[in-house]
């Protein structure tokens, strides 16, 4: 019996230190369970010890009056009583430290038990606050959450919008590769729309001059062929011109959808 309970001691150890109060009722139980066994333990040895002496002492004394014989009997029925009282004790001990362990055991279950997930934002909540952070020269922040937006909702009305505006944050963090591959994304997936196509074509070109005006200059040139009366188009052409670029005229086409 001590060594399951020194069992148990080792594995209530094991638990986390918000537990530390229960363990110390624990090992108080513990203790006390100890204690009583130990004390039985005497009791028994005690009492075997009495009973043999006696019983030797009653063989030598065969004409030891009856009624002397009787008390002796009814001391080691004494003894007995007392010992059976101290083993109650002892499964009651064992019986509250039992409860304590189930205790620590639903505690610990509490503990492991994995969080709630936080709810999903809606997308107009993370086109909201992406925009504020972008406002706000936040550009990290706002870049994770425009591409949250983009992932959870791809169809959503503010998709496109989301889409551009990762290519702007990212050029306004100075991010150019990733605007440029942020840019692609917009000319790929809306071709026809000029509200974020013909945007998407300048901001790549303002991402290109530095490393490449000739990439620039490919880039602002098909805004013109695909975008010619677009607003993208003028600031376009006014770029390339302060930077020593000229940019070949697209024959007039049909009027595009106005940027939103």
């Amino acid at each position: 019996m001590q060594r399951d309970i020194a069992q148990l001691q080792d594995q209530v150890r094991s638990l986390q230190s918000s537990m530390d109060q229960k363990m110390a009722i624990v090992q108080t139980l513990v203790q006390q369970a100890l204690d009583a066994a130990s004390k039985a333990n005497t009791n028994v040895a005690v009492l075997s010890e009495g009973v043999t002496t006696t019983l030797q002492r009653e063989l030598r004394q065969a004409l030891t009056p009856v009624a002397g014989l009787a008390a002796k009997v009814d001391n080691t029925n004494n003894d007995v009583s007392e010992l059976r009282n101290n083993v109650q004790d002892l499964t009651t001990s064992i019986n509250r430290i039992q409860q304590t362990l189930n205790d620590l055991n639903n505690a610990v279950k509490v503990m492991q038990a994995p969080a709630a997930a936080p709810p999903q934002p809606t997308a107009q909540a993370l086109f909201t606050t992406a925009s504020r952070d972008y406002t706000g020269g936040n550009y990290d922040m706002a870049a994770s959450e425009y591409e949250q937006a983009i992932k959870l909702y791809p169809d959503d009305p503010n998709a496109p919008a989301a889409q551009l505006n990762l290519c702007l944050t990212y050029f306004a963090a100075k991010r150019r590769d990733q605007a440029v591959v942020a840019c692609d994304a917009v000319i790929a997936k809306y071709p026809d729309d000029s509200a974020v196509a013909a945007p998407a074509y300048f901001t790549k070109g303002m991402a290109q001059v530095d490393t490449s005006k000739a990439d620039a200059r490919r880039t602002w040139q098909a805004l013109l062929a695909k975008f010619p009366r677009s607003d993208a188009a003028t600031k376009a052409k006014e770029e390339a011109r302060a930077i020593g670029l000229t940019l070949t005229a697209a024959s007039p086409g049909p009027a595009k959808r106005k940027p939103r």
